[in-house]
């Protein structure tokens, strides 16, 4: 794209308010209405949030620092826009078109990427001679973005993803990223479930609780990467090196075997600490087991994989479940009080009537004589909790999309940033409870 090397005329607040207004207008077919053009405007430092953009010419324009939070830019055109820290959080961005454009720095928190074009692309200006320069570097650049939560389904995008992203709980599903380069990434509880990551840059990337399967990782660089609680197929990284990657331990590799844990576990729980041992099972892979009806109370279960385990009224109070990766788990009826879910994968699970409220502490050295669940940041995105009681359990920014809340009891919890769009609420109980930014209610 060639443009004329003139300084970008300045966009005042409200001059770009009226034309907001226009283009609302435009869309809705009123008399006066004028589609929204910045293209090669100075529109830095602006607040625009919450307005249906749809469509809108945006080719080069500088949004920088530019407040966008909650926009519908669905099909907008953005090609070598200056976008670096500009708040894209929330912003619908369906099939726009984002080649070229310069993201350092922005958020694109939970933003809707599905189907946009992030390749790179060229803008170049004419100079006094008529020489062609180029005003950006002709790659989508995003560095130091935070893109947690975005949904980037079907997005083409190239070779456009910067390094030291946050790009934690974001949705690849089915994404081109061959070739893209995501070291040193947040990469934790993302989904990249048939994407392709051929020849991608996954070094010293973090990828707990991340859902790597279908996803095709030929010849990817897993250099440094942890991938512990992380789920694929081992046919997944056949033509991978996972020499230098961290991965989850095999039952195989405990120094005391799995079984006799377990025996000395219920020892320790029954001797109140006086004999036995607590069981560590940490970063273990734990995929498909039973533990059904077992004791597990206070046993640590840190970014164990937990995939589809038979967990059905078993007993977790007080358990440390942290970043576990918990996908389409059995854990009806189990007794989850005090346990520690801190951004657990708990995606598809089953958890119905299953108890995550308030456990009684004996000898606290607190000063708190009760505690419930801790599920900040967990996913439970189409998860089975009807019946569940949750009251005073804490899901701050929890995703709970499509999720069967039937009849459970949120009483008095926490659910401030929590995300339950989709979810059935049906004779749900919210009484007392703390809704502040959740969506979907």
């Amino acid at each position: 794209m060639i443009a004329d090397g003139e300084d970008p005329p300045r966009i005042t607040q409200a001059e770009a308010n009226l034309a907001v207004k226009r283009h609302v207008e435009y869309l809705s077919g009123v008399r006066g209405g004028k589609r929204l053009r910045l293209s090669f405007s100075d529109a830095s430092d602006l607040v625009l949030s919450d307005h249906d953009l749809t469509d809108s010419e945006l080719v080069a324009a500088v949004l920088t620092r530019s407040d966008l939070s909650g926009c519908c830019l669905r099909g907008a055109n953005l090609f070598g826009a200056f976008l670096k820290e500009t708040d894209l959080s929330r912003c619908n961005l369906t099939r726009a078109d984002l080649r070229g454009a310069a993201l350092s720095g922005a958020s694109l928190e939970r933003a809707n990427l599905q189907g946009a074009d992030m390749r790179n692309g060229f803008i170049l200006v004419k100079d006094k001679d008529g020489n062609l320069t180029p005003i950006n570097e002709g790659n989508s650049e995003i560095d130091d973005v935070n893109l947690s939560g975005a949904d980037l389904s079907d997005a083409r995008l190239g070779r456009m993803v910067g390094p030291r992203t946050d790009l934690s709980n974001a949705i690849f599903r089915y994404a081109n990223l061959s070739g893209a380069d995501l070291s040193q990434s947040d990469l934790r509880g993302a989904v990249f479930t048939g994407a392709d990551l051929t020849n991608a840059n996954l070094s010293g990337c973090v990828l707990h609780g991340a859902m790597l399967n279908g996803a095709v990782l030929d010849k990817t660089n897993l250099e440094g990467a942890d991938l512990t609680a992380a789920h694929y197929r081992p046919e997944e990284l056949a033509y991978t090196d996972t020499s230098r990657a961290t991965l989850s331990k095999t039952p195989d590799s405990l120094e005391i075997p799995f079984e006799e844990q377990i025996s000395l576990h219920l020892r320790w729980i029954e001797s109140l600490g006086q004999e036995g041992q607590r069981a560590d099972f940490s970063k273990l892979d734990l995929k498909e087991v039973d533990l059904a009806q077992l004791n597990l109370s206070a046993a640590n279960f840190t970014l164990a994989s937990l995939y589809r385990a038979s967990l059905s009224d078993a007993r977790f109070t007080m358990a440390i479940l942290a970043s576990v990766m918990a996908v389409e788990a059995d854990l009806s009826g189990s007794d989850l009080r005090g346990a520690r879910l801190e951004r657990a994968n708990l995606s598809g699970a089953r958890l119905r009537g299953a108890r995550l409220n308030l456990v009684k502490l004996v000898g606290s050295s607190t000063g708190r004589d009760q505690v419930a669940a801790q599920l900040q940041g967990a996913r439970l995105d189409r998860a089975d909790l009807r019946e569940a009681d949750l009251r005073s359990a804490d899901l701050t920014g929890a995703k709970l999309i499509g999720a069967d809340l039937r009849g459970a009891d949120f009483r008095n919890s926490v659910l401030v940033r929590a995300d339950l769009r989709g979810a059935d609420i049906r004779d749900t109980n919210f009484d007392g409870a703390d809704i502040s930014e959740a969506k979907g209610l």
